[in-house]
């Protein structure tokens, strides 16, 4: 290799904290490795990785490599941001403005392209192109197949001398034809509609204390596990949790939330996954569903034993639940009254809401 050979560094920022869905990430950046190594031009580019990325991490990394092209890989979740780890591995979440915040800064030490391979991430992808030339972001969820094929393809191309935008299509054309349009490319506005090759010539001149602004603590999110007949019921607790929801103090989620063209089976594992509370509403048709019990309850025990989120049971109906799993979990409201048979039901919906506010503090204060 020639001394004066350009290295242009590829910085690989990867994030599967223990309360989201297993990814196969070890695979995807494998794939990633081995397709530069054969690469024609692979005395040209230098891998890097980051694993387990906290916020402050993922700066940091970018300040010690100094990259040209920074690729995160793992879950995002839209509007909230894309999930990275707090010191404990749970999901910690870095919103668009933080992000935009840092790669302003980053453009000038030579960050040509950002590379969002996680769902829901265009929203991401549009704030930092407003910095950086070029920035891939997904406008749906993606499975974890179509994500390792595009990256592959996109770096193969890359490896092979060509552009950014070519790499791009490449990319989405060996993904399925369902998917082919989650892939979306950002471009630096007032940028020439030419294709460019990044400049990655330029100086590299480190950031030194520089104050780098991170999302501010978020809202606990409430994931609500109902049957389907119990709709009404969950719809009468949620307006009891609006105040908690305008005060920021929780955020709630439940599959009616789920958009059209979204993966229902997906968006539930995302959120199953990700929520610090999570209310089983408990009535003779959630103990019948065998999605609510094989499903959602399995999983909301296993993140309780973990210690990663907070079940609690809310006893709508009567019915024979206390040898279920949750059976030995403080339950709401208090007492042996369910739901249905309070005379006056906002007062039981009024305790319950109060609780969930005591846990929602509670967490918050020991994130």
């Amino acid at each position: 290799m020639s001394s004066d050979t350009l290295i242009r560094k590829i910085l690989v920022l990867a994030a599967n904290p223990r309360n989201t869905s297993l990814l196969r990430l070890d695979e995807e950046v494998r794939e990633i490795d081995e397709g530069l190594r054969r690469a024609n031009k692979r005395e040209q580019f230098k891998l890097e990785q980051k694993w387990a990325v906290r916020s402050r991490d993922f700066y940091r990394a970018i300040l010690d490599y100094q990259p040209t092209i920074v690729h995160f890989c793992g879950h995002g979740a839209g509007e909230d941001g894309i999930i990275l780890e707090n010191e404990t591995k749970q999901a910690a979440y870095i919103q668009a403005d933080a992000l935009a915040s840092m790669f302003k800064l980053f453009a000038r030490n030579g960050v040509e392209c950002v590379v969002l391979n996680a769902c829901y991430s265009e929203v991401q992808a549009e704030a930092i192109s407003q910095h950086i030339n070029y920035v891939i972001g997904m406008n749906q969820a993606i499975g974890d197949k179509a994500a390792i094929n595009f990256a592959v393809a996109f770096y193969d191309a890359l490896g092979a001398g060509q552009d950014i935008e070519f790499a791009f299509e490449l990319g989405c054309s060996q993904i399925n034809r369902n998917e082919q349009q989650t892939p979306i490319l950002k471009k630096k506005p007032n940028s020439s509609s030419t294709v460019v090759e990044p400049n990655f010539a330029k100086n590299i001149h480190p950031v030194k204390n520089q104050l780098i602004s991170m999302p501010s603590a978020k809202a606990i999110e409430v994931f609500f596990s109902y049957a389907p007949e119990d709709e009404k019921l969950r719809d009468k607790l949620e307006k009891h949790l609006s105040l908690l929801k305008r005060e920021k103090v929780i955020t709630g989620w439940h599959d009616r939330k789920i958009g059209a063209g979204q993966e229902w089976k997906n968006e539930i594992d995302i959120h199953l996954n990700t929520a610090q509370i999570i209310l089983l509403l408990v009535s003779v048709d959630f103990i019948a569903s065998d999605y609510c019990w094989d499903v959602e309850v399995k999983r909301a025990m296993e993140r309780h034993e973990a210690e990663e989120a907070r079940v609690i049971p809310v006893i709508l109906d009567s019915v024979d639940w206390k040898s279920a799993p949750f059976g030995r979990l403080q339950h709401l409201p208090r007492g042996v009254k369910p739901v249905k048979k309070w005379g006056n039901r906002d007062e039981a919906f009024l305790e319950i809401a109060q609780n969930i506010r005591i846990v929602a503090g509670e967490l918050a204060a020991n994130p």
